[in-house]
């Protein structure tokens, strides 16, 4: 009777987790952010106070229609120069293994970027590009410019540990013009592009699934066609190892 009720809850396991593999595309164009919070970094004492002011216009920076913008300067905490600012987070599902596409245009020189396995300030992934200099005394010895891939570890020092940079080959971002943004996440690897070539690449198989979203510090930028495909489930992931047990007693049999 177990192996029997072990064939018969694999597969609706492995049913389950495939048949979320729907692609998402939000081009702001009903004009609601229904399903996204906006989470901004506290205390705010350094720069713009804030809030942040996430809201849905009519692009004027070269994307298509409406489109998601957020004009404040808004900064972060004295204590923590790791370019922290503002979220917004799509609160509508959680993933693990997904392609992110977005068009993109900046207003500014500063940070800007996407999060994943987002569950909070203390808890995520990010990259994060800037073109300006900033911060003059960084925590952890790296000044802009820069590209950088981080995993977010604690709302304490050291904050963030860092899993990938470019220095000195970065390539700064195009202000006031549209560009494209791609992030793959698939089974503990990750890998950002640029469609004006610009790549970064990183690893952590600890990874675990959570919300995807937006962060921006010092930053007025525009978002367009925000996209998430997710993928079939790597041999890392939870429904990979699903489907790998369910090879092994297939095989058994």
């Amino acid at each position: 009777m177990r192996i029997l009720a072990v064939f018969l809850v694999i597969p609706l396991a492995l049913g389950m987790a495939f048949a979320k593999q729907e692609k998402i595309v939000i081009d702001f164009e009903d004009g609601k952010l229904d399903d996204w919070e906006v989470i901004d970094e506290k205390p705010q004492n350094l720069g713009d106070p804030g809030p942040s002011t996430w809201q849905i216009r009519k692009s004027q920076l070269g994307l298509d229609g409406n489109v998601l913008y957020q004009g404040s300067n808004i900064w972060g905490s004295a204590q923590d120069s790791c370019l922290m600012g503002t979220f917004i987070i799509y609160k509508a599902q959680k993933f693990i293994d997904f392609v992110i596409d977005v068009d993109v245009a900046a207003a500014d020189n500063d940070g800007m970027g996407l999060v994943w396995a987002f569950e909070g300030t203390d808890r995520h992934y990010r990259v994060i590009m800037i073109n300006d200099s900033w911060p003059d005394i960084p925590v952890d010895g790296i000044k802009g410019p820069f590209i950088r891939i981080d995993k977010r570890i604690s709302d304490d020092e050291p904050w963030y540990e860092k899993l990938a940079v470019i220095k000195d080959g970065y390539t700064p971002y195009p202000e006031q013009t549209p560009m494209h943004w791609r992030l793959e996440v698939k089974g503990g690897k990750f890998r950002f592009e640029r469609d004006d070539g610009l790549t970064i690449e990183a690893e952590d198989h600890t990874y675990k699934e959570g919300y995807v979203g937006i962060q921006l510090y010092a930053q007025q930028a525009e978002f367009d066609n925000f996209t998430i495909t997710p993928l079939a489930p790597s041999a890392a992931g939870p429904a990979g190892k699903l489907a790998a047990v369910w090879g092994d007693i297939k095989r058994a049999r």
